[in-house]
């Protein structure tokens, strides 16, 4: 992963920044985009609570995309204008209005809150333009595959492709041997020129 001087200068004073989010645009680009930016990943794990794996790359990486509690493994493909939101709002309260519910704006209590869920979004996934992850999904599973436009209300199994509203499961990628291969070898793991050169050479199971 790369890193430059003026990257770790924009990570250091990210909170004080006005503009931050060009600062951090230009600190990525300079690094090699998505890809690679070590300099978005730690100013998305540190004031963001979302840690980003190697090489993935996408809309959920820009701040506030990806609530607190998002983890996403690597070689992930995102597609623009994906939202994923770890709360909703109280059904089973009097008012559904975050000041009757949300401490940070100094009006509840912290028992107050609602549940705020985590959600894995594993290697090798891709996800559609425009898919909404709602709080229902905690684990989207390795190699599965969001269609464009879906809402994601619950997990989605490995190498599943999921599409709709509520997405649903309509088959499932891969044959069995293949994906038994996968997930032995997690080709995921290596880094770039060995993970296309793998992949490359098993093109044939």
């Amino acid at each position: 992963m790369r890193s430059t001087f003026i990257g770790r200068l924009v990570a250091y004073l990210y909170p004080k920044l006005p503009l931050r989010r060009v600062f951090l645009s230009l600190a990525a680009q300079r690094e090699g985009g998505d890809f690679y930016s070590t300099t978005l990943r730690y100013v998305l794990s540190q004031h963001h609570r979302v840690e980003v794996g190697e090489y993935s790359y996408g809309s959920l990486l820009r701040p506030g995309a990806a609530d607190p509690g998002t983890r996403i493994g690597r070689y992930v493909s995102i597609g623009p204008n994906v939202r994923r939101l770890g709360a909703a709002h109280p059904l089973d309260h009097l008012s559904l209005h975050p000041f009757c519910y949300s401490p940070r704006l100094g009006y509840a209590e912290p028992d107050d809150d609602v549940e705020r869920s985590e959600c894995m979004i594993e290697s090798e996934v891709w996800i559609g333009a425009n898919v909404v992850i709602l709080p229902g999904c905690q684990r989207i599973g390795f190699g599965a595959v969001i269609g464009a436009g879906a809402i994601v209300t619950r997990d989605v199994p490995d190498f599943a492709v999921a599409v709709g509203n509520p997405a649903r499961v309509i088959t499932t990628r891969l044959d069995e041997r293949q994906r038994a291969w996968l997930m032995d070898q997690q080709p995921w793991n290596l880094d770039p020129a060995e993970f296309t050169r793998v992949m490359k050479a098993s093109r044939e199971l």
